[in-house]
């Protein structure tokens, strides 16, 4: 294949799973009168992961298994990144089939099933090509917010919660987090937010949400963007974003991106390889409807923040599924920024949950 074709292959993955890029231009306009039906939240079919059906989102790893939803004493608000290319249209519909839900829901929802009932709404993603449209990026949005006011007028019931996404879905998170949570009662029952793979500006703190800076921290933001040392193909996630912040799009970021590093916890540590308890490579598709006990490859890689990304060193010879076009060609891991910090996510899940929870129970 010439090289400018297999530029191309790589952009079109790079942006597949991307909520704030423009390097797509040719979609078709943006119509307010023809649109996507409407999705209704009090049906399953408007969630891609609801609490007591089966789905993939319940795969675990080798010798463990995910918690029963009648004993989850938290829940997660997972907001999923871009599933659909596009053929023409700026946003999908929300029951789309798309080819990414499946891995979505094995390499990134599950992480969480080892400490919370699972939400995961389907919405009318903006597609890959239409990722630099502003209204279709709204429309998204508007979906996102309506299925978050759903789940918390009739699914929470007081229950702490986790805010997570991954992409596009960070990018919705980044702005429901200012328009639904900070500042209201809600605020004090957020476990974590977890907004991965994305542009986080790193002064939410002045909105009165810290960086998270240990692993038991709560009420706290974390984020960060995977990068192989010493590239820098993953700096158009973090460089000269366009954000909501503080009520209006804010273009050309001028602040840092948060990094925290997931092997510390914080933003200045350094862990080596034997800190990695385990890494879940990409999935072949067809993803079984079935998965079995997912395998980890454990000591994978070490990492460090560094300039914004967070910068692995995950050798040649590693087992497969851990380099793909994106990460050989750019040195973004983009696609598994989850799955190659699987297990650490998923133990720290667990131990922020238990932290909120011991936190409000104490004599």
């Amino acid at each position: 294949m010439p090289f400018v074709r297999v530029q191309r292959a790589v952009v079109l993955a790079i942006v597949f799973m991307l909520g704030s890029c423009s390097l797509m231009s040719n979609a078709q306009s943006f119509d307010p009168s023809n649109v996507p039906p409407l999705p209704d939240y009090s049906r399953p079919d408007a969630w891609l992961a609801f609490p007591g059906r089966p789905g993939l989102e319940h795969a675990a790893p080798t010798g463990e298994a995910p918690v029963n939803d009648h004993l989850a004493r938290v829940d997660v608000f997972f907001i999923h990144p871009t599933t659909v290319m596009g053929g023409g249209i700026t946003n999908a519909r929300y029951d789309a089939v798309a080819p990414f839900n499946a891995a979505v829901l094995v390499q990134q929802v599950s992480v969480f099933n080892s400490c919370c009932r699972l939400f995961a709404p389907q919405y009318r993603q903006a597609t890959l090509r239409a990722l630099n449209d502003d209204q279709a990026v709204e429309l998204a949005y508007s979906d996102v917010l309506r299925a978050f006011r759903y789940y918390i007028a009739h699914e929470n019931h007081g229950r702490p919660f986790i805010i997570a996404s991954h992409s596009q879905g960070t990018t919705h998170a980044v702005r429901l987090l200012q328009e639904a949570i900070l500042g209201t009662p809600l605020q004090s029952r957020m476990v974590a937010a977890y907004l991965i793979g994305g542009y986080v500006p790193d002064n939410f703190g002045d909105l009165g949400l810290p960086t998270c800076d240990s692993a038991t921290q709560t009420g706290c933001v974390l984020s960060y963007n995977t990068s192989q040392t010493g590239r820098s193909g993953a700096r158009f996630l973090i460089d000269s974003k366009t954000y909501w912040w503080r009520g209006e799009n804010t273009p050309r970021a001028q602040q840092p991106a948060i990094c925290v590093n997931p092997l510390t916890w914080n933003e200045s540590g350094s862990a080596p390889a034997a800190a990695n308890p385990g890494s879940l490579p990409l999935l072949r598709r067809p993803v079984e409807q079935k998965p079995g006990p997912l395998d980890l490859a454990a000591n994978l890689t070490g990492a460090v923040c560094r300039n914004g990304l967070l910068e692995v060193d995950i050798p040649a010879s590693s087992p497969p599924g851990f380099h793909d076009r994106l990460s050989v060609l750019t040195g973004s891991y983009h696609l598994n920024d989850y799955g190659i910090f699987y297990e650490s996510l998923r133990r720290n899940a667990r131990q922020r949950a238990d932290a909120w929870l011991a936190s409000r129970h104490k004599p």
